[in-house]
């Protein structure tokens, strides 16, 4: 029975580590140029979801706005 609970107990901690390295902090920032287009550029960081809230928070300034958020879906601009 003890084996039981240690095999279970193991398989949870891998399966909360695995999701957990899975999310990425989306770091989203739209910008209006000079023309007044407006650009929306996308990264991705491993960071968990308040360094990515302060990342977005720092990076916000100016003519640019910045909004970070994890996902499991992350996409880098090209």
């Amino acid at each position: 029975m003890l084996g039981k609970t240690l095999v279970t107990i193991t398989l949870l901690a891998f399966s909360s580590a695995a999701l957990a390295q899975q999310q990425q902090c989306q770091l989203e920032c739209t910008r209006v140029t000079q023309n007044g287009e407006t650009k929306v550029t996308r990264s991705c960081h491993a960071l968990d979801a308040e360094q990515c809230a302060l990342v977005a928070k720092a990076d916000t300034g100016g003519q640019q706005t910045c909004r970070g958020y994890l996902t499991t879906n992350c996409v880098n601009d090209r």
